[in-house]
C-alpha cells in the first residue's frame, strides 16, 4: 500500500483523533487542523496538529500545502446545519489552493442519536437538506474525486427510521451513490478512500 499525506480538519476532536489514529496505525502521515483551544491529545512523530480558523478556507490552505488527500470532518450540527455546507466550501477552496484533487467529507452526524418523534424528525430534515446542498458543491466541481458519506433519505412514514438512520450511511461520489456503509465502519471506510490509488467502482451496489 502506497502511504499518503493526509490533511484532516475537523471540529469533533474525539472523532478526528479516532481517524488520525487509524491513519497513523496503517502508515499515513497526518495533519491535522482543529479549532482553537481544542486539544486533541495525541502525539505521533507522523502526526502535526495545529489550530485553526475552519471558516476560513485561505487560512486552512497553508496547512494542506504537499498533502495528497484532503479529509474533512465536519458534522453537521442540529442547530447551525447550513455550517457544514460552509466548511464544505472552504475545503474545496483548499484543495484548489494546492492542486489537491481528492477530498473525502463526512457528512453524517455520527455522534448524534435520533429518536422516532416528529420533532427529530424536522431537526433532521435541516440536516439532509444541508447535506443536499453540499453533494450539490461537489458535483459542480469537475476536476474534483470526491467521495461524500451521507444520511439516507428520510420519510416520516418508514416504521424503522430510527433504526435505519442509526445504522447504516450512504458514500456518494462522481459515478453516483453506490455503497451503504455500516456506521461502525465508517472509519475504516474513509481510510481506505483515502488509499485508492485507480477508481474502479462496480455497477453492482457494494455493501461494506
Amino acid at each position: 500500500m502506497i502511504t499518503k499525506k493526509i490533511a484532516l480538519f475537523g471540529t469533533n476532536e474525539a472523532l478526528v483523533r479516532r481517524v488520525a489514529e487509524e491513519a497513523l496505525k496503517r502508515g499515513h502521515s497526518v495533519t491535522a487542523v482543529i479549532p482553537p483551544n481544542t486539544n486533541l491529545k495525541l502525539k505521533h512523530h507522523k502526526l502535526n496538529v495545529v489550530s485553526c480558523n475552519l471558516a476560513s478556507g485561505s487560512e486552512m490552505s497553508k496547512h494542506a500545502r504537499y498533502h495528497d488527500v484532503v479529509m474533512c470532518l465536519h458534522e453537521p450540527e442540529l442547530a447551525h446545519p447550513k455550517k457544514h455546507v460552509k466548511a464544505n466550501k472552504a475545503v474545496i477552496e483548499v484543495a484548489k489552493n494546492n492542486g489537491i484533487h481528492r477530498i473525502i467529507s463526512l457528512g453524517h452526524p455520527i455522534s448524534l442519536k435520533v429518536d422516532d418523534s416528529k420533532e427529530s424528525y424536522d431537526l433532521w430534515k435541516a440536516v439532509t437538506d444541508a447535506q443536499h446542498e453540499t453533494l450539490k458543491l461537489f458535483k459542480n466541481e469537475f476536476w474534483l474525486r470526491w467521495e461524500y458519506l451521507h444520511s439516507p433519505e428520510l420519510s416520516p412514514h418508514k416504521k424503522d427510521e430510527k433504526h435505519f438512520v442509526n445504522k447504516e450511511i450512504y458514500l456518494s461520489n462522481p459515478e453516483g451513490t453506490n455503497s451503504a456503509i455500516k456506521l461502525n465502519k465508517v472509519i475504516d471506510a474513509l481510510l481506505e478512500e483515502a488509499e485508492k490509488t485507480e477508481f474502479i467502482w462496480e455497477e453492482d451496489e457494494i455493501i461494506i
